[in-house]
């Protein structure tokens, strides 16, 4: 969750409360705040969004106040040893003016006067800790000198001992199931229900069923949930490739050999199903081979110890009634990886690697639309120049990877990460407030909803006239909630061509869901979505049905927050308004003057010292955001017609504009 640090006289870091218990440290706790650990309580600040730190912790983080941050909770481990540069002579008033405090390598720690002999305050360098690169100060913490202590024990303090050459392989499929826990335990019970030793399902009378379709985008783990789930039931996995199969007697041939070979308890993987029923296909061959698959269904259905999978990225690659088939009553669905199992799945691939204080949440937040196979291999990349270089790996080394692997979930435009928060956004506080509440808690603490018996917001409407600032906000709240962020014109979405449209709003949601967290900004939401039967064309009301659905579908949309603005409010589809759809309606009106003179300390337009901004944001009334930004931008043209080198915008030129509005 993103802060604004400001610096503060006290011994702790303090933030709201209420944005403290959506980190999940209801009470307080420890955080990361860029290089550092800090300790936090709740207490009194100027926003919601700001966090007060000491100023040892500001000079450790590397930061500067008002800096925007992402603030992460950490739940850090006693230190045992910590080593110093230099060591006091009186440790154990350090252990007492330390006590209860998180330590970081590279941190410079500060002692008062009153815990040390000389009576002097100090401060002392953490060389490092041990056993981890941080860790709490108890009463049984050691500290130790650098001088003194041994060079090879140095290097062990704080990291781990580098593992053999073999062992920096990463197991690839744990690091593709970081996550999938629920699905690993749902498909074991399908195989040791249909092929397991004890025949379960015949014993008890079940229906004969031959399987489940496992769908998901390539990449995603399905080979190795197949693999694991069949190793935990007690299974053998029979996998058969669809890629390598050029025509219908082939495919049958393959799915023959692979029933009438088993032995024991089986299941028959046969994946990448969308290389013969996808549109690639002919559709000739498409048919041929749905007959084939009917086939490999009954028989496997007959077949003593036997099951099978289907593998598919998609459904909708798959032929209607081979999907409804009684014979496969379950289909499991792998969800692109979300920020939550991008870090999992980086964490699990790092796991056994030489590595140096790996921010696996920044690593997570830079790879949006990325599989499994994406992740794994930009830790490949980093692992080859690290075998050429030696050393360790850096969170930088990994992001250079990370930029060089196209992802595969991001065909498409995979959002934009926008570069401003809050922080830029003139006043608007109870509009911020609200914002936060109905995209960001949702997505970082969904459980104090719950709590409550009440589910998140599903959508929000702003609405207000024209250049109020409707998109910037909202801009803005992607850069704090660490989403990415896209944007949909209303006229966008509209086809003439039957199904365009629908398509085109599933496909803004599928790739949000491949880069979430993410927030979909539909603006000029009357265009997209006006009231149903008013038009001559079907093309509008079928938008609002293809709306209406995934919205409805908010327990397959993850984290991933829905926002519209508009002008009209009048003119929306009042389905698209009620309770648990675009149900918080939030006003953006003109701004007050208040506002207007905040607006004007964070322009970038430089002004003269003759240049009275109380005053002028008096004589802005009226001005939307976007007008006094024209204002300012009409101002700046006339002080260069003036003078091509001007290098400040007077009170004359700003009077000659206020003129050209004054009669709009």
């Amino acid at each position: 969750m993103k802060f604004i640090l400001r610096a503060n006289n006290e011994i702790t870091a303090v933030a709201d409360g209420v944005m403290l218990r959506a980190l999940g440290l209801p009470s307080g706790g420890v955080v990361r705040i860029g290089r550092t650990h800090a300790q936090v309580l709740a207490g009194s600040t100027s926003s919601a969004t700001e966090m007060s730190v000491p100023p040892d912790v500001m000079a450790n983080s590397g930061l500067k106040p008002g800096s925007a941050v992402d603030v992460i909770r950490r739940m850090l481990g006693p230190a045992e040893r910590v080593v110093l540069d230099p060591l006091p002579g009186d440790d154990h008033g350090l252990v007492h003016a330390l006590q209860g405090r998180p330590v970081t390598v590279g941190d410079r720690v500060v002692v008062g006067a009153g815990y040390l002999r000389g009576g002097e305050p100090s401060s002392y360098r953490v060389v490092a800790v041990e056993p981890a690169d941080a860790g709490m100060v108890g009463a049984s913490t050691r500290f130790v000198d650098s001088a003194a202590a041994d060079a090879a024990d140095a290097n062990v303090v704080g990291a781990k001992a580098k593992p053999s050459a073999q062992a920096t392989q990463p197991t690839r499929s744990d690091a593709l199931l970081a996550g999938l826990e629920n699905e690993v335990d749902l498909l074991t019970g399908w195989f040791s229900l249909l092929a397991g030793r004890k025949d379960l399902a015949a014993e008890w009378g079940l229906p004969s069923v031959a399987g489940v379709l496992l769908a998901g985008p390539n990449g995603c783990g399905k080979s190795e949930l197949v693999e694991t789930a069949a190793a935990a039931s007690g299974c053998t996995v029979v996998e058969v490739d669809a890629t390598l199969v050029f025509k219908a007697d082939r495919l049958l041939d393959k799915l023959s050999a692979a029933i009438h070979g088993a032995s024991g308890p089986t299941v028959i993987y046969l994946g990448r199903l969308d290389a013969i029923m996808g549109d690639n296909a002919t559709s000739t061959f498409r048919t041929h081979a749905a007959a084939v698959l009917r086939w490999f269904l009954d028989a496997v259905a007959s077949a003593p110890q036997m099951a099978c999978v289907l593998g598919v990225s998609s459904t909708s690659q798959l032929p209607p009634s081979l999907v409804r088939s009684q014979l496969l009553p379950r289909s499991i669905t792998i969800p692109p990886p979300d920020l939550e199992r991008r870090t999992r799945l980086f964490a699990a691939s790092l796991s056994r690697l030489p590595t140096s204080d790996i921010d696996v949440d920044r690593l997570a937040a830079g790879s949006p639309g990325f599989s499994g196979a994406d992740v794994m291999a930009a830790v490949v990349q980093a692992s080859s120049v690290l075998a050429l270089r030696g050393g360790e790996l850096t969170t930088e080394a990994l992001l250079e990877a990370i930029g060089s692997v196209n992802p595969s979930l991001g065909g498409a435009p995979i959002g934009e990460m926008t570069s401003f928060g809050f922080a830029e956004v003139a006043n608007l506080d109870d509009v911020k407030q609200r914002l936060t509440e109905a995209a960001i808690w949702p997505v970082s603490d969904p459980d104090r909803f719950a709590k409550l018996g009440i589910v998140p917001p599903r959508g929000i409407l702003l609405y207000g006239p024209p250049g109020t600032g409707k998109t910037f906000v909202v801009k803005a709240l992607a850069n704090e909630a660490g989403a990415a962020f896209f944007s949909v014109k209303g006229a966008e979405l509209l086809d003439k061509y039957v199904g365009e449209s629908e398509r085109g709003v599933r496909e803004v949601f599928e790739r949000a869901r491949a880069a979430a967290p993410a927030i979909i900004f539909f603006d000029e939401f009357d265009a997209l979505a006006p009231v149903r039967g008013r038009s001559s064309s079907t093309v509008s009301d079928s938008v609002v049905a293809a709306l209406l659905t995934e919205l409805d579908g908010v327990s397959d949309r993850g984290q991933i927050a829905v926002i519209a603005a508009t002008n009209r409010r009048d003119l929306i589809d009042p389905a698209l308004l009620r309770s648990g759809r675009f149900e918080v309606h939030i006003e953006l009106g003109l701004p007050v003057v208040e506002s207007r003179r905040k607006m004007l300390d964070l322009s970038d337009v430089p002004l003269a010292d003759d240049v009275d901004l109380d005053d002028l944001a008096l004589r802005c009334e009226g001005l939307s955001f976007a007008d006094m930004a024209g204002l300012l931008r009409e101002a700046a043209l006339a002080a260069l017609r003036e003078n091509n080198d001007a290098m400040t915008v007077t009170w004359a030129n700003i009077d000659s504009a206020l003129g050209s509005y004054a009669g709009r």
